[in-house]
């Protein structure tokens, strides 16, 4: 099979992470520890963490998302900023503070020439908002958006900003000490190699939470924490931490220059391939340079069904339909059919890419 759905969540896995689950399964329940004390140290290492003890293990980047604003202190006329290309997982949240909490709105929309407009953002940081929450890339288009920009102005104008990396965690260097967001989450099933059923969430130690006050072993005599533990997420998923321990070492080992070479010249061959397509037009702006390993096309001239059906009788896999942004397509004005998204990752080659397109060519022919 020629997999080009990395954007959705990689595969094949490096076999370090098969073996690093198989060896956690054999463990008995006194080494578990160890297993999770090596993953709260890699990941704070990979990103740049410089305070591990506010970071936490979750089941999932929605469930990071799903954490950090239920558990976020609102109230009722704050505002929240977020962009237009967004992941359901972070959008819904932006309907639901609005109709539970009272909590109002704003989306920034795209330009001509990228997914964000800054001039726009800061117009409406002037107004004033409680927190930011956007997507560093787009997983429709692939577009990285002006993050660290986004970073600097709502720190600027006193706005919490929380960073969904998604897309771009285990895809482009990412340094928390340096870029210093309030708020990080991210997926350990999609850049950083590791299995389904892990996410992480960070929250800076300026934030303080809103939640049940739980934590797994109180002292007598001390006052609890509020930050979320695993008495409010549930039970640290100790596997999948070993899986993504060993995700995170294998990009490590292989080296960022030489995984981010690979995935801009692979992207590259994508774009420039179907952009010569007559019949097909790639989705999202034409003049953006930042890009993760993701291209979306559509097409007016033959169903993108057809176009699927026919790639997988060739063995060739990519995403058709929303891909869970809806708030995106209508942005990007793919509301009705939605897109086909390919997407490559560290594993795929540069002859997979050329079978893609030679596939592409032959049926709009």
């Amino acid at each position: 099979m020629i997999y080009l759905n990395q954007a959705g969540t990689t595969w094949p896995k490096p076999a370090s992470v098969n073996e690093a689950i198989d060896r956690f399964n054999k463990l008995s329940p006194g080494q578990w520890m160890d297993v999770f004390e090596n993953g709260i140290q890699t990941i704070a290492s990979f990103f740049g963490i410089s305070n591990p003890d506010r970071f936490l293990f979750t089941q999932s980047c929605t469930q990071a998302l799903a954490t950090a604003f239920s558990d976020f202190p609102w109230e009722q006329w704050d505002r929240l900023i977020i962009s237009n290309m967004e992941h359901h997982a972070l959008s819904r949240w932006y309907y639901k503070l609005q109709k539970e909490r009272g909590v109002e709105g704003v989306i920034i929309p795209r330009t001509n020439d990228g997914p964000f407009d800054l001039n726009v953002f800061e117009d409406e940081l002037k107004k004033g908002a409680r927190m930011v929450a956007v997507s560093m890339a787009s997983n429709v288009t692939g577009e990285i958006l002006p993050f660290e920009e986004i970073t600097k102005l709502s720190k600027k104008y006193g706005s919490v900003c929380l960073l969904d990396g998604a897309q771009t965690a285990g895809v482009i260097p990412i340094n928390i000490s340096e870029l210093d967001p309030d708020i990080f989450v991210f997926a350990g099933h999609k850049g950083p190699m590791g299995p389904q059923g892990i996410g992480g969430l960070y929250i800076s130690n300026r934030i303080s939470m809103d939640c049940p006050s739980a934590t797994c072993e109180i002292i007598p005599g001390e006052k609890p924490s509020i930050f979320p533990t695993y008495c409010d997420t549930g039970s640290a998923p100790m596997m999948n931490i070993a899986g993504l321990t060993a995700g995170i070492k294998w990009l490590e080992q292989s080296g960022w220059d030489k995984l981010e070479a690979h995935r801009a010249r692979l992207t590259e061959m994508m774009r420039g391939g179907m952009k010569e397509m007559d019949g097909i037009e790639i989705v999202g702006s034409k003049m953006h340079g930042r890009y993760t390993g993701a291209v979306s096309i559509q097409s007016h001239d033959i169903p993108l069904q057809q176009v699927k059906e026919k790639l997988k009788k060739s063995n060739i896999t990519g995403s058709l339909g929303f891909q869970c942004a809806p708030l995106a397509h209508e942005a990007l004005g793919t509301s009705e059919m939605g897109t086909l998204r390919f997407s490559v990752g560290p594993l795929n080659t540069e002859e997979e890419v050329e079978v893609l397109l030679h596939g592409i060519r032959r049926i709009i022919r």
